[in-house]
C-alpha cells in the first residue's frame, strides 16, 4: 500500500474537521476503503497512526461495519441480511438463490461478485432487504431472485450500480424535505 500525497492530504483535511483526532474514524476509513478498496494490515496501521490509536481499535471498526472490507471484493458487492426479520422474510434461502444465479458462494468473491451476509442494514419493516454496492433493494423474497438478479444486471450495464463516494453530496437535494432520503 502506498500513500500517496493526494490521500494525505485528503486524511488530513478530514481529521481536521474534527476537535478530537479518533472522531474521525469513520470518514477517514471510508477514504481509505475507496482509495485502496479493501484494509490490509497497512491500511489498518496508517488509519491508527493518523487517529492516534491502536490498530486494534480500527480492526474492530473493520470487522463490525459491512461497508469496510479486509480483503478485495467484485465489482458487483451483493449483502444480504440475515438478521432476524430478514431472516424470516427469507433472505438465507433468498442468498442461495442468488448464489446459484450468478455463481458465486455465500461469503465468497467469483469474477465480478461478491456475495455476503451481513448484520442489520437498517431496513428491518421492509425485509428481506439486500444491499449491491450502496444501493438497497427492500421487500424481496426467495421467489424474486431470478428477477432480482436480472434487473442487477440490467442495471450494471447501464450504470447504475457505480458506487457514489461517502464524500460526494447530491446535487439540488433540499435536505430538509420529508423526501429526502440521503
Amino acid at each position: 500500500m502506498e500513500i500517496s500525497q493526494d490521500l494525505e492530504k485528503r486524511a488530513d483535511a478530514i481529521i481536521a474537521e474534527y476537535p478530537v483526532k479518533r472522531s474521525a474514524a469513520m470518514m477517514l476509513m471510508h477514504l481509505i476503503q475507496e482509495h485502496f478498496g479493501y484494509f490490509d494490515d497497512d491500511a489498518i496501521n496508517y488509519a491508527a497512526k493518523k487517529l492516534g490509536v491502536q490498530p486494534v481499535e480500527v480492526y474492530g471498526m473493520l470487522s463490525f461495519y459491512p461497508m469496510f472490507s479486509d480483503k478485495p471484493r467484485g465489482r458487483i458487492h451483493i449483502k444480504v441480511c440475515r438478521t432476524l426479520s430478514c431472516a424470516l422474510a427469507g433472505s438465507i434461502d433468498l442468498a442461495n438463490k442468488i448464489s446459484e444465479l450468478v455463481d458465486c458462494p455465500i461469503n465468497g468473491t467469483k469474477g465480478v461478485y461478491t456475495l455476503e451476509f451481513v448484520e442489520c442494514l437498517g431496513n428491518c419493516v421492509k425485509g428481506a432487504n439486500v444491499q449491491v454496492n450502496d444501493k438497497l433493494y427492500d421487500g424481496l423474497n426467495p421467489q424474486d431472485a431470478e428477477k432480482f438478479v436480472e434487473q442487477l444486471k440490467a442495471d450494471d450495464l447501464a450504470g447504475k450500480l457505480n458506487s457514489v463516494s461517502a464524500f460526494e453530496r447530491p446535487q439540488g437535494a433540499d435536505f430538509n424535505s420529508p423526501e429526502y432520503k440521503g
